[in-house]
């Protein structure tokens, strides 16, 4: 199972920037909903290749692409 992992960066103007590595499918959406929910309005959220494949998938896939939100 790949590691899981979340990332914050925060500009000077105040935008964070979140980057979500690890997760397969909708799993990401619901691992950041919480903290999505208490920074703010989420005005970009671009997906990888990753949020598309099927948890059926999760053991054999070893993709290593990142998912980036911005605030």
């Amino acid at each position: 199972m790949p590691q899981k992992t979340l990332r914050f960066k925060i500009h000077q103007d105040g935008k964070v920037e979140e980057t979500v590595e690890g997760f397969i499918g909708n799993s990401c959406n619901e691992a950041t909903k919480n903290l999505e929910d208490a920074l703010g309005k989420v005005t970009v959220k671009n997906k990888t290749s990753d949020a598309f494949i099927s948890n059926q998938s999760e053991n054999s896939t070893q993709l290593n692409n990142e998912s980036n939100v911005s605030f």
